[in-house]
């Protein structure tokens, strides 16, 4: 009698497998990252400065002097020592042309989430995004990008993360979104 009790208990869970498995659809391929959706970027506009039109002359109405100015191979950085909204430091990079197309402000502490949403909205959008070691370490969009960005499009500011990617570590000023909206074509997926 155990023989055949056992024997129908192994029936009856055999016929629960195939019945499951009859069922539920085959495990299908995992589905490859949507493509992110374009984003209406407005340029910011930081203490009159409208990023992307400013230019030099009108960054040292606004900000006087710089303590530092470097000249890069595309354009030049002024730096104004605890200037910022936040006390932080401030770097402006103009392009060959003289025009302001960056402000950045390295806060001294780390800017809560919390704090950054009271002070800027709740509007926030968040992306991922990666550095494609083949094109200079060029940043662009990518939905599984090791890097996260919080960004307020209406104001033409990124939040950039600290060190453990939920406060914020600086704030920058754009003209433009940051990075491609997608990756370069030496990128391999």
């Amino acid at each position: 009698m155990v023989g055949f009790r056992l024997r129908m208990q192994i029936a009856a869970a055999l016929a629960a497998v195939f019945l499951s498995a009859s069922l539920c659809p085959a495990q299908a391929k995992p589905k490859p990252p949507a493509k992110a959706a374009p984003v209406r970027w407005s340029a910011a506009n930081y203490r009159g400065l409208l990023l992307g039109r400013a230019r030099r002359a009108d960054v040292l109405r606004a900000l006087g002097e710089p303590q530092s100015a470097n000249n890069l191979k595309d354009g030049e950085e002024l730096l104004y020592r605890g200037r910022g909204e936040h006390h932080g430091d401030i770097t402006v990079k103009l392009s060959r042309a003289g025009v302001a197309e960056e402000i950045i402000e390295a806060f001294p502490v780390a800017l809560s989430r919390t704090a950054a949403y009271r002070e800027l909205g709740k509007d926030a959008v968040t992306a991922h995004y990666s550095f494609a070691a083949c094109a200079a370490n060029a940043l662009y969009r990518e939905p599984r990008g090791p890097l996260e960005l919080t960004f307020f499009p209406r104001l033409g500011i990124v939040l950039w993360p600290d060190q453990y990617g939920y406060d914020f570590a600086a704030m920058r000023y754009t003209a433009r979104q940051p990075g491609l909206e997608r990756a370069p074509a030496c990128v391999k997926h």
